[in-house]
């Protein structure tokens, strides 16, 4: 094995001494050329990503002016808070529908406890295998709702409503008659 060792370069090839001031202004030139201008790395993938996907961190920040509210299809529009794949177990996943008036949700139920939150307009909600109007009971804004797991619940609307959805996936939903038509669903909603 042998002895490597760096040797100071000849004295013709050493810096001439500089006052310490000549020193940081060459620091702080060269500091503003090697940080770079356009986005990270890091900057590229939070704009490629879903914005209601957590960050490392497990963050999501959504400014009330801008939320990314998808277009209506059939009347309801769905947006996406927290989380984008409700099928994971264990996932936390929150999410929006603003739904038109005559809205309805035939008989239903999901796989984990569905929370329900009236943010604007009124939520008709009721229990059982069959939609029984007299029997349901009307939210209106500021209510919440949690209704257990497997419970059987159907739900409409005579105005306009903002309802806020949040739970643990998996979520999906599954309604007791399979041949029943399906309220239209907005891209990605489960």
């Amino acid at each position: 094995m042998s002895d490597l060792s760096i040797a100071a370069p000849p004295a013709a090839h050493r810096p001439s001494p500089e006052p310490a001031s000549a020193r940081w202004a060459w620091a702080a030139t060269l500091l503003v050329l090697l940080v770079p201008t356009t986005p990270s790395a890091a900057q590229d993938a939070d704009a490629a990503r879903n914005p209601a996907d957590p960050d490392a961190q497990g963050n999501v920040f959504h400014d009330g002016a801008s939320l990314p509210w998808g277009a209506p299809d059939d009347g309801v529009r769905f947006l996406p808070l927290y989380g984008s794949d409700y099928s994971v177990s264990g996932q936390p996943f929150a999410f929006r529908l603003h739904v038109q008036p005559g809205f309805e949700i035939a008989p239903h139920t999901h796989p984990g406890i569905e929370h329900l939150t009236i943010l604007s307009g009124t939520l008709h909600v009721g229990l059982g295998d069959a939609m029984d109007r007299e029997a349901a009971t009307a939210y209106g804004a500021g209510s919440y709702l949690a209704i257990g797991a497997r419970v059987v619940a159907y739900m409409w609307t005579d105005e306009e409503t903002i309802v806020q959805v949040h739970g643990v996936g998996p979520f999906s939903t599954e309604f007791v008659t399979p041949e029943s038509p399906e309220t239209p669903r907005a891209s990605g909603r489960p």
